[in-house]
C-alpha cells in the first residue's frame, strides 16, 4: 500500500494526464486566436493608414477695414490689407461704393489697390465694398465712412456788406474754415488773413463788386490762402471774379483751384481767376506768390481794359486750358518768373489786341520755358521790347502789326537765345507773319527767327511773307534786321516794299520759303550783305527786286552772295544813282525786262574779274527771253569790265528799235558814255552790243570783248 500510495505520488495517472493535455490545448487555441485577432488588426489598421488624404480647398476673406468718421473735405484712406487666402494665394482688390450722400460726387483713387483713397465732399455716410479675388475663390466685405460737418466752420452768407475779415479757424489747413453753400458777392472790404480756407460748393462762386468791393488776400509762404472747392475736382466750383477798380485788391500767396465749372458772370470762359475789363471801370488787382491750379478752363484771365497792379512770382499748373490769358496791354506786367509751363493745356500766356500804352514796356521771356500763344491779330501802338528767349506761337491766319506813328518793336536776342515768332502749327502758311508800318528808327530784330507764316497776304500789301516792311505810305516801314532767320513761309521769307528802309541788314538767312527768298526794293539793294545767305530750298534761292535807284541816294554797292543766291529782277530795274556791282553777282531777268541806267546822275560799275564774272541773264536761258540794257548816263564812271549779257532781245529798249544785249544810247544832248572790256556778248535775239550815234564807247570795244551766237551779230555802231 505504502509502494503504491509512493507511486500515485509521483506518476499522475492517465486521467490527470488527459485532463493537463486538454488544459494545455486549450491554451493554445486561445493564444492561436489571439495571435490572429492581433494580426487581423494589424493588418486591417495598416490598410485604413494607406490612402493619403485630400487637401481641403484654400478659403479666401474679405476685410475692408473698420468703420471710420471724418470730417467734410478730408482725404479717406480705407484699409483692406487684413484680407488673406487661407494657402497664401495672390489676392486683387477691387472698391467700389454702394452707398454715398445725395449730391456726392466723390470718387475712389487707386480703387484696384490694397489701400485705396476720396474725399468726403458731402455730410453723411458712404458705404463702400471691397472685393477680392484669388485662385482660390472671390469673397467681399463693406466699409463704412460717416463725414460731418468741420469743427467751427462758419457758413459765408451771400453777400458781404460791410468789412469783414476772415480768421484762421480751424487748425486742419486740409480742412476749410468757411463754408460757402451759394455765390458770394463782396460788396465792402473783405480781409482774408494767413492760413484761412475757404471752400465752395458746386458751380458757385466769388464775386468783387464795382464800386464798393474789395479783397485783400494776403497769406504767407507756410500759410497760404486757400480758396478751393468742397470737392478737389477739376471744375467743381466757378471761380473768383473781380469787377472792382479798387487798388486795394490784392492776392499774395493765396491759391486758387478746382474752379472753372461754368463762366463767371460778364465773360464767355472759365477760369480760376477772372479780371473783367468791360466797364467805364475796369477791374485792378496786384497778384503776387500766388498759384491758380487744377481748373477746368484757364488759371487766370486778365480781359481787356483790366489792369494789373502787380504781377509777380506766380504759377498756373494743372488747367485744362491755357495756363493764362492776358490782354496784350498787360503783357508788360507780367515777370519772368512767373511758371506757365506745367500741367496746362497749353503750357504758356495766351494773348492778343492792342498794346497802346504810353511808356515803352519790355514782354519777358518765362524761365520755365513758357510760350506766348497768341489766338488774335497782336498790334503794337507804342514801344515793346521783347526779352531774349521769349517765344510767339501764333494760331491760324493771325498776325502781329508793328503801326506808325508812336508804335516800335525792338525784338533783340542772342546766340544763344533767340526771339521766335512761329505758328502754333508747324506748316507752311500756318499764320501770316509781321508787318512793320512803323517808321521809327527804334524798329530792329536781331537774333530774331519768323517761321511758318504766309498764310495769306498782310494788311496792305498783296504777297505773303514772313516779314514786310511796308513803304507806301508818308511813314514808310523802317527796320534793322541783323543775325536773323526767315524760314518755311508760304510765300517770301521777307518783303521790303517799295519806300521802306532797311536801317541795317547783315548776317540773315532765308530758307525753305514756297516763293522767293526775299524781295527787296532796288533802292534798298546797297544796304544788303555778302554774307546773308538765301541759296537754301526756297522757291527761288536769292533776292527778287525792281524799279528805282533814285537820284537822291549816294552810290550803293549791290553785294555778290557767298552762298551763291541771285537776283531776281521782276520788273525793270532803273538806276538814276551811283551803283556798283561786287564780282561774282548775277541777275536773273523775268520775260522781257530790262536794266535802264539813266542820265542826270545814274552810272553803273560792274567790274567783274576773270574768276568772278558779273552777269546778266534771263531765268530762262532762251534767246530773247529779256531785253537787255540801255545805258543812258553820260557819265565817265560806267563801266563793264568781266561781264556776262546774255539771252537779251526780246523787245527793243526804250528809245531804240534795235534788238540787243546791251544798247549805249546817243540821241540827246548828253549822250551815252561807258568802257566796256573782257565782257562776253551772247545768245541774244539781236546784237551782242549796239552803240548809236552819238554815244562814246573805248576804241577797241569790239574786240575787247567777246560775242557769240547773236542773231544779228556781235557788235554794231
Amino acid at each position: 500500500m505504502n509502494e503504491g500510495r509512493g507511486t500515485d505520488s509521483f506518476v499522475p495517472s492517465f486521467k490527470t494526464y488527459l485532463i493537463m493535455r486538454s488544459n494545455l490545448l486549450r491554451k493554445s487555441i486561445f493564444s492561436y486566436v489571439m495571435l490572429l485577432s492581433s494580426l487581423l488588426w494589424m493588418t486591417s489598421c495598416e490598410k485604413e493608414k494607406d490612402p493619403k488624404p485630400t487637401d481641403p480647398k484654400g478659403e479666401v476673406t474679405a476685410n475692408a477695414g473698420t468703420d471710420q468718421s471724418v470730417q467734410i473735405g478730408q482725404a479717406v484712406t480705407l484699409d483692406g490689407s487684413a484680407s488673406k487666402d487661407s494657402k497664401g494665394a495672390a489676392l486683387t482688390y477691387s472698391w467700389a461704393f454702394t452707398a454715398r450722400p445725395s449730391g456726392s460726387a466723390a470718387t475712389l483713387a487707386k480703387g484696384t489697390e490694397a489701400k485705396p483713397t476720396f474725399t468726403a465732399d458731402i455730410v453723411g455716410e458712404y458705404e463702400v465694398e471691397l472685393t477680392v479675388t484669388s485662385t482660390n475663390g472671390t469673397a467681399k466685405d463693406k466699409v463704412k465712412v460717416t463725414a460731418t460737418g468741420p469743427v467751427n466752420a462758419v457758413v459765408l452768407e451771400g453777400e458781404i456788406n460791410a468789412d469783414r475779415v476772415l480768421t484762421n479757424i480751424v487748425a486742419d489747413p486740409n480742412l476749410p474754415d468757411y463754408l460757402a453753400n451759394t455765390d458770394v458777392t463782396v460788396k465792402a472790404k473783405l480781409t482774408v488773413q494767413p492760413g484761412v480756407v475757404v471752400a465752395f460748393a458746386a458751380d458757385k462762386a466769388l464775386y468783387i463788386s464795382n464800386p464798393n468791393g474789395v479783397l485783400i488776400s494776403k497769406g504767407t509762404a507756410g500759410q497760404p490762402v486757400v480758396f478751393t472747392g468742397k470737392t478737389k475736382t477739376k471744375g467743381f466750383w466757378k471761380g473768383i471774379m473781380f469787377y472792382s477798380g479798387s487798388t486795394q485788391n490784392e492776392l499774395d500767396y493765396t491759391e486758387v483751384s478746382y474752379a472753372g465749372s461754368s463762366a463767371l458772370v460778364g465773360v464767355s470762359v472759365k477760369s480760376n481767376l477772372v479780371l473783367y475789363g468791360n466797364g467805364s471801370t475796369p477791374a485792378n488787382a496786384k497778384i503776387t506768390n500766388s498759384t491758380f491750379t487744377h481748373g477746368n478752363g484757364y488759371g487766370l484771365y486778365v480781359e481787356y481794359g483790366a489792369l494789373l497792379a502787380g504781377f509777380a512770382n506766380n504759377a498756373a499748373s494743372n488747367n485744362a486750358g491755357t495756363a493764362a490769358y492776358v490782354y496784350a496791354d498787360q503783357l508788360g506786367r507780367l515777370d519772368a518768373a512767373s511758371k506757365f509751363n506745367n500741367g496746362n493745356g497749353y503750357n504758356g500766356v495766351e494773348t492778343s489786341g492792342e498794346h497802346n500804352k504810353d511808356a515803352e514796356v519790355t514782354w519777358p521771356a518765362f524761365t520755365d520755358g513758357s510760350k506766348y500763344l497768341v489766338t488774335n491779330d497782336l498790334t503794337i501802338e507804342t514801344g515793346v521790347k521783347i526779352a531774349p528767349g521769349a517765344t510767339f506761337e501764333f494760331a491760324s491766319n493771325k498776325a502781329l502789326y508793328v503801326k506808325s506813328g508812336e508804335g516800335y518793336l525792338i525784338a533783340k536776342g542772342t546766340g544763344g537765345q533767340k526771339i521766335t515768332f512761329t505758328g502754333v502749327n508747324k506748316t507752311k502758311g500756318f499764320w501770316k507773319g509781321i508787318m512793320v508800318y512803323s517808321g521809327s528808327t527804334l524798329n530792329e530784330l536781331d537774333y530774331v527767327e519768323v517761321a511758318y507764316a504766309g498764310s495769306s497776304a498782310l494788311v496792305g500789301v498783296n504777297v505773303k511773307s514772313n516779314l514786310v516792311l511796308y513803304g507806301n505810305g508818308s511813314t514808310p516801314g523802317n527796320a534793322k534786321i541783323t543775325n536773323s532767320t526767315f524760314t518755311n513761309g508760304a510765300g517770301y521769307g521777307l518783303y521790303v516794299e517799295y519806300g521802306a528802309l532797311l536801317a541795317g541788314f547783315a548776317n540773315n538767312t532765308a530758307s525753305n520759303n514756297a516763293g522767293t527768298a526775299a524781295y527787296v526794293y532796288a533802292d534798298q539793294l546797297g544796304r544788303l550783305d555778302a554774307a546773308s545767305k538765301f541759296n537754301n530750298g526756297n522757291g527761288y534761292n536769292g533776292v527778287e527786286t525792281g524799279g528805282e535807284i533814285s537820284a537822291e541816294l549816294n552810290e550803293a554797292t549791290w553785294p555778290a552772295f557767298t552762298d551763291g543766291a541771285k537776283y531776281l529782277v521782276t520788273s525793270d530795274l532803273s538806276i538814276e544813282s551811283g551803283v556798283k556791282i561786287a564780282p561774282g553777282a548775277t541777275f536773273e531777268f523775268a520775260s522781257d525786262k530790262s536794266l535802264y541806267v539813266n542820265n542826270g546822275g545814274g552810272y553803273l560799275i560792274a567790274k567783274g574779274t576773270a574768276g568772278q564774272k558779273i552777269t546778266f541773264t534771263g531765268v530762262n536761258k532762251t534767246k530773247g527771253f529779256w531785253k537787255g540794257i540801255m545805258i543812258y548816263s553820260g557819265s565817265t564812271q560806267n563801266e563793264l569790265d568781266y561781264a556776262e549779257v546774255a539771252y537779251a532781245g526780246s523787245k527793243p529798249l526804250v528809245g531804240v528799235s534795235k534788238l540787243a544785249n546791251l544798247v549805249l544810247y546817243g540821241n540827246s544832248s548828253t549822250p551815252a558814255i561807258a568802257k566796256v572790256t573782257n565782257s562776253t556778248f551772247a545768245h541774244g535775239n539781236g546784237v551782242g552790243l549796239y552803240v548809236e550815234g552819238g554815244a562814246s564807247i573805248n576804241a577797241d570795244a569790239a574786240t575787247a570783248n567777246t560775242y557769240s551766237n547773236n542773231t544779228d551779230g556781235g557788235f554794231s555802231r
